[in-house]
């Protein structure tokens, strides 16, 4: 027996001997991949209910679930200026607040029995409410949907809820230095005294009553404000009759919503610093207004971005953190909007101490691009970045369906994305230089640097820029005033508030910024 076994482990060893022969694996840069076919998009079928609300529909039966999101036109830049954060508030207690016939408790775990998820919100130019579920469950979720966005309660706890949630992130403001830098960046580029740059404060929550988001719902939530695209595991003309029957008695008119106001900044030139001293690196954005994304030079822009600060391989990446090790991370970014000039950034942090060495080799790169023209290299390897995510666009029915949905609320065509693609294939040396020198205007840089002024190796007076100081003074909540009288109570139990405190905790969606 061990004789036998013996033999056997010779014979293994001998074989493992014999030489193979087999495919060679080929290297990192000898690998060729076929073209990509085109995007070929699926039918989306367009109709307009009696009650003048437009819907989008995509079939697709390839999992049995369904989502849907209406767009408001309504946001943010809408708000009066002495209640900022009115349409963030209602877009979010549109969906807390439950309805006229369910508490958001009750709305809760109906939908959690279901599967299913209802969201809402307000941003700058857009107001959402989504919808996601089996399809079994369609029907049910749809009249819970149509709820929310039709007849919500805007419960007083609720919205006490939301202004103590607020209160909190503006108290905890100051805490992260790369948002101080992005958020005080924002605001002086756009104007502080304009709606693109306003910011929440103490004394706007407080004005703020139920009464208002009532009233802010009641102006922008009716059909012929509203754009529903919804996708899944249905027939289309069954989807379209089950619409109509649901929103039909839905007849509201409003008189149409104003454009949303354009941006009117003049720009700010200049050092802004904030200065920090539980901080041992500075956190910056540089940068000044952008385009929109209609703008015909916004493909060469996205290129010339990427070569900029877009990735391992760009300019900034390589000049900054590889070569001179001042910074982990720098970016550049051409962050366009549908409707007003988005803007032009560039951010990072650096070790204090080469914090001017820093600002002075990104001003010298920005002078650079402008000045001459790109490699062969760096314009295909960004060409080819923007180009290979694409696909990306169109990976799942929902993205294609939210794509086309934003494009026709925004006024662009339907194919626009392919026109960009076109674009941003044909843009050569000579377009990101031309648009580099039109684009980018050195004159009229915005420096937003947070620093600890204590540990700067030279003075921010060495760049010879004008220094304006930044003040992160928090305006305190306003004391109210004597009257004489018993102070009146709250319409809501402050037991009932801190009990809905707790539960939103618990259920993870009271999130905070840590100490």
């Amino acid at each position: 027996m061990k004789r036998r076994a013996f033999l056997l482990c010779l014979a293994s060893l001998a074989w493992a001997q014999v030489p193979t022969v087999g495919p060679q694996i080929p290297r990192y840069d000898q690998l060729r991949f076929p073209p990509l076919r085109p995007v070929e998009l699926p039918k989306v079928e367009s109709h307009t209910l009696s009650n003048g609300m437009r819907v989008l529909l995509l079939e697709d039966h390839s999992l049995p679930l369904a989502s849907g999101i209406a767009l408001i036109r309504t946001g943010s830049l809408f708000d009066p200026p002495e209640k900022v954060g009115l349409a963030d508030i209602t877009g979010a207690v549109l969906r807390t607040g439950g309805t006229s016939t369910r508490t958001g408790e009750q709305l809760d775990r109906e939908l959690e029995d279901l599967a299913a998820s209802i969201e809402s919100s307000i941003g700058d130019t857009v107001g959402t409410v989504s919808f996601s579920c089996l399809s079994e469950n369609l029907n049910q979720v749809l009249q819970l949907f149509k709820e929310v966005l039709t007849t919500p309660a805007f419960r007083q706890d609720k919205l006490d809820l939301a202004k103590t949630q607020r209160r909190s992130l503006i108290a905890r403001r100051n805490d992260d230095p790369a948002g101080i830098a992005a958020r005080e960046f924002r605001q002086i580029v756009y104007g502080r005294n304009t709606p693109y740059g306003w910011r929440m404060e103490y004394e706007h929550l407080e004005r703020i009553q139920r009464e208002d988001l009532v009233a802010f719902h009641d102006r922008y939530f009716f059909p012929g404000n509203i754009l529903l695209a919804i996708q899944g595991d249905f027939a289309a003309e069954q989807m379209l009759q089950k619409l109509e029957t649901l929103f039909g008695d839905w007849k509201v008119s409003r008189p149409p919503v104003p454009q949303f106001p354009p941006v009117t900044s003049q720009p700010q030139p200049g050092l802004f610093v904030a200065s920090k001293t539980d901080i041992n690196q500075t956190f910056f954005r540089i940068g000044h207004v952008g385009s929109t994304f209609r703008d015909p030079d916004y493909p060469a822009l996205s290129v010339m971005a990427d070569i900029l600060g877009g990735g391992f391989s760009s300019r900034l990446f390589v000049k900054v953190r590889t070569q001179l090790g001042y910074a982990y991370h720098v970016s550049a970014s051409w962050n366009a909007e549908y409707l007003h000039p988005g803007l032009f950034t560039i951010a990072g942090s650096t070790k204090s101490e080469s914090t001017v060495d820093t600002l002075r080799t990104i001003l010298a790169e920005l002078q650079r691009l402008r000045s001459e023209e790109v490699s062969d290299e760096e314009l295909r390897v960004a060409k080819d970045t923007v180009l290979n995510s694409f696909v990306f666009n169109f990976d799942q029915p929902s993205k294609i369906l939210t794509r086309l949905a934003r494009y026709r609320y925004y006024g662009y065509p339907d194919d626009f994305i392919f026109q960009y693609q076109k674009a941003v294939a044909g843009v050569t040396k000579r377009d990101v230089l031309e648009v580099a020198r039109k684009w980018i205007r050195p004159e009229q840089l915005t420096i937003v640097a947070v620093v600890h002024p204590g540990q700067l190796r030279e003075p921010l007076s060495k760049l010879g820029l004008p220094i304006q100081e930044i003040d992160l003074t928090i305006p305190p909540p306003r004391k109210p005033e004597p009257s004489g009288k018993p102070a009146a109570q709250s319409s809501a139990n402050p037991s009932r508030v801190q009990a809905a405190i707790m539960a939103e905790a618990a259920r993870g969606l009271l999130q905070l910024p840590l100490p």
